[in-house]
């Protein structure tokens, strides 16, 4: 007997056209497909049904995308919704609209014409007129059709219609003069919309005369014709600013999306300059020093760069001349002594100075410290850019060691999984920079949360995706099924919260602490509590294909990238990967400061032999001023130890102050995700005292975290933060006894990606503190602002003109139990963070 399914499959393979033998589907996957198609148009999907037809779709779309055609832009989150995440109403509706756009697609695949845009470039932060000019195919657009005018959720680009002499207006204009249009809009969710919950998106519908073949719109964004200054560019420069357009042929309400073009914005003229320089290098070794000129938002400068001199010191080592390169190198660098050296940047006139990292000298360096990022996006994924600049971002511009195209794997096909395959082979360099193969596994957190999943190489790797394996236990299943556990890392991190309850001690040695997202030392914290042998790394997060090197972009990634540092003895693949798998690591909030840390003579990540007594070492080589070192002891603070703090009683309060905002990231919830940004934003007025400076500590995009000082009384502000800090640095004169600084601080809602599900984000209230000078103890003074059940706080310190940037520490510690762990925080005077690894004290590692 044969059942409906098999009769239909029977039924379509008879009735194939002619050539069928070409389809770049195999007879039996174009079976299910055309079933699929059947199936949907006589039976909307249901909980019953739409996880097979997902499934069958899954393949469908990985086979359209490996036979070179364009996938609808969504076609691979619906099946994962629907795979990774069922009996979910919402993303079961959108399998049967995303199963009949790509079957329209699939029967008549001319049916989409051609897009061509401007392509530039086009300058940060300018206004422009782009045109993009849809030329009509195959299909014709009818009377209730038209033209959906989608925006990137990550691009901050705004249209209106309202107002044709004024920015941002967009317009639509068609070869056939007979065609009309009309505006309105429709609700849009996804990376096209507003991500997690649908926005409003311009409609331009035909309401008299037909699109047919050949025939071309035009749309405007930025139409200066009536007197606008046209449309206002982001902050960042991208070689793929996605302007999305989709058609919607017949008003039936299928959007079909049309490719991104590759426009290109690139930046503006210089504004200031960065260097990148070695960490650790041989006495007399030679080296390279990378001087990277950046506009105002951190991207490359464009236009006339000026020359560079390069110092140690007061030694000028080297010289780059004027040009038009915004990123040059000054080669056979070398030391001839041990020692720390810091390198200065300047231009020849002086209107430009910036600094690289600096760098430790040694005679025989037995490990040295190499820089990366494992977690970052690109418009592969719901980011922006192509998978190609990701790579050269981080190999030119952060000049990282290595980096992990990190693609979500819910947004990723086939195709695109190959090419991350291809560029993680053709950009490494052996001792140079090194690309591994990886992408993020992404499942809420209720089934593990986000881990991003590491391969030693990039030959022959099979993903284990989300949409075949939704639970943690069954990806740590599938990695162990498909590959050696000593060429895998996976890395949990925390603003979609990995279970930090379960983890495989092969698979997972090392989690992220730190992202654009947020600070979240509690997630690392939790791992170690539940008995997990795990080291700490930071990454970017970020989704504007500029990993290593990564600006605040606004919104949930509203602070710098982070960097993991691997200590190794070369920058050889086999060694970076193994010291990521051993521990070997720190986590930085972006500066490449310098750690060591060791207990009994051990190194960071690994477990020392049991003793009672305990000798805990360690130097730090700032990039800034030692603000303080802390020792973590199972969880527990057991020392501290202040190196910027002015406790001296001189009897003059002029000076050097710090104002540190500070909030808890923890989640209110054991099993949720962190909680959201804070904002302080508000007015900072001073009594008795006058404001002759003031400066932002992490503040790096004006349009994003400001300082304003009117009278020298008066201070505008606004930042945020989560987990971590922020300060202003404030330099105070004619301060009498009296002398006091109010901040009103207004109401704002917290915010950020990877949303609490218990404790949804909370608006935080108006608040009024107070600090006066006379209350300070040892130089300082702390004010809590506790709300709903958080306590929150803001302090003030008197701090030295210049601290100390190179600090060894020692401290002493006993103990009786098996299996003590122990790691530093440290931190600078420029909000900047490092934390070391654990190191265990005997015990047993689990297994």
């Amino acid at each position: 007997m044969i059942s409906r399914l098999g009769a239909t499959l029977l039924c379509v393979a008879c009735c194939l056209p002619a050539g069928a033998a070409e389809d770049y589907l195999s007879p039996e996957l174009r079976g299910r497909v055309e079933a699929l198609k059947a199936d949907i148009q006589r039976l909307p999907s249901t909980r019953a049904n739409a996880r097979a037809r997902a499934a069958v779709f899954w393949e469908w779309v990985n086979a359209y995308a490996l036979a070179g055609r364009y996938v609808p832009v969504n076609a691979t989150a619906v099946a994962s919704g629907v795979l990774a995440y069922p009996n979910r109403a919402g993303r079961i509706a959108r399998l049967d609209q995303a199963v009949r756009e790509l079957a329209m697609l699939d029967d008549e695949p001319n049916a989409v014409g051609p897009l061509r845009a401007d392509e530039g470039p086009f300058e940060v932060r300018s206004h422009a007129t782009i045109r993009q000019t849809y030329t009509v195919g195959t299909k014709d657009i009818e009377p209730g059709g038209g033209f959906v005018i989608a925006r990137h959720f990550m691009t901050g680009i705004a249209y209106q219609t309202d107002d044709e002499a004024a920015d941002n207006y967009v317009s639509i204009a068609s070869s056939n003069a007979s065609v009309r249009f009309s505006r309105s809009e429709i609700p849009m969710a996804g990376m096209h919309g507003g991500f997690r919950s649908a926005t409003s998106a311009l409609v331009f519908r035909v309401t008299s005369g037909r699109l047919t073949a050949g025939e071309t719109v035009t749309i405007t964004y930025g139409d200066s014709s009536a007197g606008g200054r046209g449309l206002l560019m982001p902050s960042f420069a991208t070689d793929r600013l996605p302007l999305p357009l989709y058609i919607d042929f017949d008003g039936t309400g299928l959007p079909v999306s049309v490719p991104i073009q590759p426009i290109l914005v690139v930046g503006g003229e210089v504004a200031g300059v960065d260097g990148f320089a070695p960490s650790v290098v041989a006495t007399g070794e030679p080296f390279t020093v990378a001087v990277r000129a950046r506009d105002r938002f951190y991207n490359r400068a464009t236009g006339p760069i000026p020359g560079w001199q390069v110092f140690a010191g007061d030694m000028r080592i080297g010289e780059i001349p004027a040009g038009e390169a915004p990123i040059a190198t000054l080669t056979q660098v070398r030391f001839d002594a041990p020692g720390v050296y810091r390198l200065a940047i300047r231009s020849p006139d002086g209107a430009f100075a910036g600094v690289a990292n600096p760098v430790l000298v040694e005679d025989a360096p037995a490990r040295r410290v190499y820089w990366g990022d494992t977690h970052g996006h690109s418009g592969f994924a719901e980011g922006v850019g192509t998978a190609e600049r990701f790579m050269t971002w981080a190999r030119d511009d952060a000049r990282l060691d290595y980096v992990t195209h990190s693609e979500h794997d819910i947004w990723m096909d086939d195709l695109e999984w190959g090419a991350l395959a291809a560029n993680a082979r053709r950009f490494s360099r052996e001792g140079q920079f090194i690309a591994f193969l990886g992408y993020e596994w992404t499942v809420q957190n209720v089934q593990g949360g986000h881990h991003n999943v590491l391969f030693r190489t990039a030959e022959d790797r099979r993903r284990i995706p989300a949409q075949e394996f939704g639970t943690l236990s069954r990806l740590y299943q599938g990695l162990r099924a498909h590959h050696d556990p000593n060429d895998v890392v996976v890395i949990p991190h925390a603003h979609q919260a990995g279970d930090y309850r379960s983890s495989d001690p092969e698979l997972a040695p090392v989690v992220e602490i730190m992202s654009q997202h947020g600070t979240f030392e509690w997630f690392g914290r939790r791992y170690l509590d539940q008995g997990h042998q795990v080291g700490f790394v930071a990454a970017s997060d970020n989704h504007l294909s500029q990993p290593g090197f990564s600006a605040p972009q606004g919104g949930s990634l509203s602070q710098r990238g982070g960097l993991g540092a691997l200590r190794a003895t070369s920058g050889n693949r086999d060694a970076l990967f193994d010291a990521l798998r051993r521990r070997a690591t720190y986590a930085t909030t972006g500066d490449r400061m310098i750690l060591d840390f060791t207990v009994n003579d051990t190194g960071m990540g690994a477990r020392a032999p049991f003793a009672p007594e305990r000798r805990i070492a360690g130097r730090v080589v700032g990039t800034a001023p030692i603000d303080n070192i802390v020792l973590v002891k199972n969880g527990v603070e057991i020392r501290r130890k202040d190196y910027l703090t002015d406790a001296a009683d001189r009897g003059v309060l002029d000076g050097e102050y710090l104002l540190v905002f500070a909030s808890d990231s923890t989640p209110f919830h054991p099993g949720d995700n962190p909680r959201g940004w804070r904002w302080w934003w508000g007015e900072l007025t001073v009594r008795d005292a006058i404001v002759r400076a003031a400066e932002g500590m992490d503040f790096h995009l004006d349009h994003l975290h400001s300082l304003d000082v009117t009278d020298g009384t008066s201070v505008a502000l606004r930042t945020y933060t989560r987990g971590g800090t922020s300060g202003i640095r404030l330099a105070l004169s004619d301060v009498r006894r009296t002398a006091a600084l109010t901040l009103r601080l207004r109401e704002g809602r917290e915010f950020g990606g990877g949303p609490p599900r218990f404790r949804t984000h909370q608006t935080v209230p108006a608040v009024e503190v107070t600090l006066e000078l006379r209350l300070l103890e040892n130089g300082r003074l702390q004010r809590e602002v506790p709300f709903d059940g958080y306590v929150d706080s803001v302090t003030l310190r008197r701090v030295v003109t210049e601290g100390e940037r190179d600090v060894s520490f020692a401290f002493d510690d006993n103990g009786t139990r098996q299996g003590d762990y122990y790691f530093v925080r440290v931190k600078q005077a420029n909000d900047a963070i490092a934390w070391s690894s654990p190191i265990w004290v005997g015990g047993f590692p689990p297994r």
